[in-house]
């Protein structure tokens, strides 16, 4: 009888020592378990699924231990497939830039069973060894920092400097050649500029002013202005006088010892003393005054134009 009760105690334990008993973790794997700084390692964990189960495995993060980087996120691979069930495989990519020995945390994948309940896989972390690279004391050799690496020029650097350099050549070349002729009363080209001789220039403007029928549509200011400035203009080129910055009355002082005939400069004098008045006195000159001017003018250019043909002619 005692033994019988013995027997049924022990039975009645035993359920509940083995309930009460942890699950043991699962193994998680490093490719190696040392690595030098700077190198890389795979940490992988492999698990199964059955048919209509699910199953989530939890990230370790950037850093899964202070010293230890992930490279990415785990990723799941599938290993292989057995009426239905599912072996896969989380991997993630580690390294390390401190030396040291680190334990990783443990993984934990998350299995939704098909009839609802929930269950947990742990996975312990392995432990990784960060070494650095040994130096040999013996025959170590300290030496300075190197300089910068100088790279030699390719074409496709120098191209645009060369093409601004001989862009900027052609132009000061330009410019110089411009100036060199402009004083020398040439083109650009080089050929000489033949100007039109000053009567030629004071008979084609007097021209233009009586075409353009000034005083004919009350613009008499406007009319003897260029009439004038024709004769001014003549003057300057002809007799080497600044008539173009004097008076009318300074003007007329310097022609006074030139080769002109007395009736000629006498009706000049007339022309420019209406003008003058027209210009600054607001003055209103006669339709016979009008009608006078350009002839006037004209006589003016050609008589004074002859006599120099003439003198030359004589020497």
């Amino acid at each position: 009888m005692k033994r019988f009760i013995l027997s049924l105690l022990i039975l009645a334990v035993l359920p509940l020592s083995g309930a009460a008993q942890p699950r043991e973790p699962l193994q998680s794997r490093i490719s190696r378990d040392s690595i030098l700084i700077g190198d890389q390692i795979e940490w992988t964990l492999d698990f199964s699924i059955a048919p209509g189960e699910a199953a989530r495995v939890s990230k370790p993060g950037p850093a899964p231990v202070p010293g230890v980087e992930a490279l990415g996120e785990m990723a799941l691979d599938t290993l292989s497939i057995e009426k239905g069930t599912q072996h896969l495989r989380g991997h993630i990519t580690l390294t390390s830039f401190d030396s040291g020995s680190y334990v990783l945390p443990p993984l934990y994948v998350l299995l939704a069973r098909a009839d609802g309940s929930v269950d947990t896989l742990e996975y312990a972390g392995p432990t990784l060894a960060v070494n650095t690279i040994p130096v040999d004391t013996a025959t170590f050799q300290l030496y300075d920092i190197k300089g910068q690496i100088r790279y030699p020029l390719t074409f496709k650097e120098v191209i645009p400097w060369v093409g601004l350099a001989v862009l900027v050549a052609a132009l000061v070349w330009l410019l110089v050649r411009w100036i060199r002729y402009r004083r020398q009363n040439r083109d650009f080209f080089g050929k000489p500029v033949v100007k039109d001789p000053p009567h030629i220039v004071a008979l084609r403007s007097l021209e233009k002013t009586r075409s353009q029928k000034l005083w004919q549509n009350g613009k008499q200011k406007q009319f003897y202005t260029q009439v004038t400035d024709a004769l001014r203009q003549y003057i300057a080129q002809r007799y080497g006088i600044a008539a173009l910055e004097q008076t009318s009355a300074e003007m007329f002082r310097d022609l006074s010892d030139k080769d002109i005939e007395p009736e000629l400069m006498d009706k000049t004098k007339e022309l420019f003393a209406t003008a003058d008045f027209v210009k600054f006195a607001k003055h209103t000159a006669t339709d016979q005054e009008n009608e006078n001017a350009i002839p006037t003018a004209i006589r003016f250019v050609n008589q004074t134009y002859m006599q120099e043909i003439e003198k030359e002619e004589e020497e």
